[in-house]
This record gives C-alpha cells, sequence and structure tokens, in this order.
C-alpha cells in the first residue's frame, strides 16, 4: 500500500510540474526570444 500511495503521489506531483510549467511559458514574455512569429517593432 506505502508503494501504491508513493506512486500516485509522484504522479500527481509530477502532473502538477508539468502545469505549472506551461504557465510559466504561457506568462514569460515573448520579447526575450524574437522568433519569427514576433516582430512587433
Amino acid at each position: 500500500m506505502d508503494g501504491f500511495s508513493l506512486n500516485v503521489f509522484a504522479i500527481e506531483f509530477i502532473g502538477l510540474m508539468m502545469v505549472a510549467l506551461c504557465l510559466i511559458v504561457l506568462a514569460l514574455p515573448s520579447g526575450r526570444r524574437p522568433s519569427k512569429r514576433a516582430r512587433y517593432e
């Protein structure tokens, strides 16, 4: 039971980390890395 609960907690933690990474990537300003799409100047 301990191993199973530990695996579930690890999977949930990894899922939350992935969501946090997605939010961070979306929150980062696109001006830092100039791409072909972001040419507003």
